[in-house]
């Protein structure tokens, strides 16, 4: 038996398309637990009548928006069976998804989270992005984590948020971690790799809409939540080398490299898309690592210049799309 978690938010629509491919599952032996964090739209007419249809959903509907990490804790914390699927509102999901998933996870007991290829699909419903990165089978969990995680430069997830794990793995480890925000499931896939393999279906079994696979929830904060990604990292790397010195030394060397590129990237978006009083906001979040103080001085004294090419590149935009001009340079 497994526990399905869906986790939803103001996504009436397309909802509706995910518990419909969720209930077609070649795998029927589960229960569907719908979390609903306070939707301000159809979400809960749309869930009760599929509940008042199938006994196998139970519908929770959030007092207050408590966001994602939380959303998913009470699911996890409602599921009566050993494994868990996490599961996103609007996605859709081929009928065999659940049936590969347990199959993975039961059979592979050092395995602690299954995870997928993936892609984008346009408003049609067809596939114009696929994203795979491994053979079919069991991902060693030191792999996954030093040679994979720990060194992406843009420090990105190759898990995606839709996975199925065991939970009393996760009720070990504390769930989710809040503070962490959109990316407290990339600190618990990355706590769970720490003594536990992945496994990988290399079959595209789960499609979303372009875009919708990487909201901008916190497009505000953007400094505010790359810094917290980089604190999630160093965690990781100093509990996965602690044991030896030089190459924990090594590790956090490139750590802060990858970092600076990272944060300076950042900082050049936050100079395009908000004002100087969020650039100088910026600086008490990224005083948690003060090595990253240096590119934020940088980008203080160049600030000026960097606005003027900024709005000048804009007002270029503008005039040739306004008199319907070929634009010469890519989209922001």
């Amino acid at each position: 038996m497994v526990s399905i978690v869906l986790v939803t938010y103001n996504r009436a629509q397309r909802l509706q398309l995910s518990i419909q491919d969720i209930l077609d599952q070649s795998f029927t032996e589960f229960e569907l637990i719908i979390c609903d964090d306070c939707s301000t739209d159809e979400t809960r007419d749309i869930c009760l009548d599929f509940a008042s249809r199938d006994k196998r959903i139970r519908y929770f509907r959030q007092a207050a928006n408590r966001r994602m990490p939380a959303n998913c804790n009470f699911g996890i914390r409602q599921a009566k069976y050993d494994y868990v699927a996490i599961l996103h509102d609007g996605d859709r999901f081929r009928p065999d998804l659940i049936e590969q998933w347990y199959t993975a996870i039961s059979t592979n007991d050092n395995v602690g989270f299954v995870f997928n290829s993936i892609a984008e699909t346009d408003g049609d419903e067809n596939v114009v992005n696929c994203f795979r990165e491994f053979p079919e089978g069991i991902v060693d969990k030191d792999l996954l984590l030093k040679s994979i995680f720990f060194r992406r430069p843009h420090f990105d997830s190759p898990v995606w948020g839709e996975t199925m794990f065991r939970k009393d793995l996760v009720v070990k480890y504390g769930y989710m971690k809040k503070e962490y925000g959109f990316y407290a499931d990339v600190d618990l896939w990355m706590e769970l790799l720490h003594d536990h393999d992945a496994y990988y279906c290399a079959d595209t079994l789960m499609s979303g809409p372009v875009k919708a696979l990487q909201p901008q929830l916190f497009e505000n904060d953007i400094i505010k939540f790359n810094v917290y990604i980089l604190s999630m990292h160093l965690k990781h790397r100093t509990k996965a080398f602690k044991a030896h010195a030089g190459q924990l030394t090594r590790e956090l060397a490139i750590f802060y490299v990858h970092a600076m590129f990272h944060i300076s990237y950042c900082l050049l978006l936050v100079v395009k898309n908000f004002t100087f009083h969020y650039f100088m906001q910026s600086r008490k979040y990224l005083q948690r690592h003060a090595f990253l103080l240096f590119p934020w001085g940088i980008f203080l004294f160049l600030y000026p210049i960097l606005r003027l090419l900024s709005f000048s590149f804009k007002w270029a935009k503008d005039r040739f799309v306004g008199e319907n001009k070929s634009w010469p340079f890519p989209s922001s």
